[in-house]
């Protein structure tokens, strides 16, 4: 009978199984690229960077105890994603989503192409998005949260914050959980203190050590640097005054002729700029400064260029439009013909294992063409956030899928989607959390659309509510006598 129930699942968890078996074996032993050889470095030297948080560097530090070579960094990232895919199932049968929409919920993240390319490379992305489930998932375990699960949540939470530091505004989002799912306002209030709390245990831990290393309480030095990637597209240095030392900043090319944000942010000339700011002012604190002019100054052209790049998300095709052009980065396309070492790369796989990347066809082909068919559709993703929302404004039965769980998938999922828009760049790796939480989301919504209130139902007592259901079955006594007298 449980093999009956969960089959449409179970198909699903092994045709990724088996597609994922295609990937490590058309491209061994694994992408390394962007970000990659940085937290390759990890391994060796495991200290806080002023460029990004290293929690993800703990994961590659304990995969070397077993090997120090890159593909099974690869095939325990794959493993993250069908795990991922199960305890996503798993969350929705638990909050009363059936068989096959909780497993259509879960298609994305078993067979996206982006998905995959993400799984095969050097990057924090799935590992964070497994702790961010996890976390959510804690969170809204029971109908009511409690304590301990709460407490795990903010823990987890945190820990995701310390591998990427969008994670950050993850705090909030639970905080407007626990506002919404308490039953009392004494435990919404002790709720959201508790999450907080267990919050910051990682986070004040990672910034104590960083502390240590960069004699500042922080997580990095690289906000600055983000906010400025965020006004590169449409500064204008004429309208506004800045010190002399910020004048490097102002890019070159005219507006409308403008490069990706990467390549100011990180590469040209060079991290830096050559910035020479005064003693007191860090390179950090300089872009900082000058990307809080600019704003002040052109307001408009920041708000458009952010509701501009949160348009995009939804966009029918991946592909690169406006100033962006890494839009090939995560699809196996890229590396089928295209050179994969460079000066960048080359040393970090001869140090990690020494296997060379390479391609083997014709599983590489066919991966490359399944890359531009097999993903989430821009306006599908939309009509599955629009989908979610209109279910918060319908009624359901107490044993309908609860508004709250919605909420904070929507939060979080939105969320993490949009927060780089808002403060660095667009980019399409940006979008995986939406691509994990929003169909759940949906699902949810589905199922509470599909069980609207019906007038005498009474609702099933449950250990989840407060008091262990013990009001609400005195409430249905009174009920009862009035009835009958």
């Amino acid at each position: 009978m449980a093999w009956r129930d969960h089959r449409p699942f179970l198909v699903l968890l092994g045709a990724g199984a088996a597609l994922r078996v295609m990937v490590q074996l058309a491209f061994p032993p694994a992408f390394v690229f962007s970000d990659g050889p940085g937290y390759l470095g990890l391994v060796d030297d495991l200290t806080p960077s002023s460029y990004r948080v290293v929690g993800y560097g703990l994961v590659l530090r304990a995969l070397s105890w077993v090997s120090d070579g890159v593909w099974l960094v690869a095939v325990t990232q794959h493993l993250l994603g069908l795990a991922t895919a199960v305890l996503a199932y798993v969350l929705l049968r638990r909050w009363g989503v059936g068989s096959w929409v909780a497993a259509m919920a879960t298609v994305p993240v078993l067979f996206d192409g982006m998905q995959l390319v993400l799984e095969h490379s050097v990057l924090s992305e799935v590992v964070f998005n497994l702790v961010v489930l996890a976390g959510v998932g804690a969170l809204a375990w029971h109908r009511r949260p409690q304590l301990s699960t709460t407490v795990l949540a903010g823990l987890l939470l945190g820990a995701a914050a310390c591998v990427r530091l969008v994670g950050q505004p993850l705090l909030a989002a639970a905080v407007v959980f626990c506002l919404l799912a308490a039953a009392t306002w004494r435990d919404r209030l002790v709720h959201a203190v508790v999450v907080t709390a267990a919050f910051l245990v990682p986070v004040l831990a990672y910034a104590g050590w960083y502390h240590h290393d960069h004699d500042a309480w922080a997580l990095s030095d690289s906000g600055g640097r983000a906010l400025y990637m965020r006004t590169t597209a449409w500064v204008d240095c004429s309208r506004f005054t800045m010190p002399d030392y910020e004048r490097p900043l102002c890019p070159e090319q005219p507006v409308g002729h403008r490069l990706d944000p990467t390549e100011y942010g990180w590469h040209t000339p060079d991290a830096s700029h050559d910035l020479t700011p005064p003693d007191g002012v860090s390179v950090d604190d300089a872009m900082h400064d000058f990307a809080v002019r600019a704003i002040r100054a052109q307001p408009w052209d920041y708000a458009r260029t952010v509701l501009r790049d949160v348009a995009l998300n939804f966009w029918p095709t991946r592909e690169d439009r406006y100033e962006y052009d890494t839009a090939d980065k995560w699809s196996f396309a890229r590396y089928v013909d295209r050179e994969q070492l460079t000066g960048f790369t080359e040393p970090a796989y001869r140090s990690h294992g020494g296997s060379l990347p390479t391609v083997h066809q014709p599983g590489a082909s066919w991966l490359a063409t399944y890359g531009t068919k097999a993903y989430l559709w821009g306006p599908a993703l939309l009509a599955l956030f629009l989908l979610a929302i209109a279910s918060l404004f319908v009624p359901g039965r107490r044993s309908a899928p609860r508004r709250s769980v919605i909420a904070l998938l929507l939060m979080v999922g939105g969320g993490l989607m949009v927060a780089p828009d808002v403060t660095a760049e667009f980019v399409w790796r940006y979008q995986l959390p939406a691509i994990l939480l929003v169909p759940m989301a949906a699902a949810l919504g589905w199922t509470r659309m599909r069980s609207p209130r019906q007038e005498g139902t009474a609702a099933t007592p449950s250990t989840d509510w407060p008091n262990g259901g013990r009001t609400l079955r005195s409430t249905n006594r009174v009920v009862g006598t009035s009835q009958r007298s």
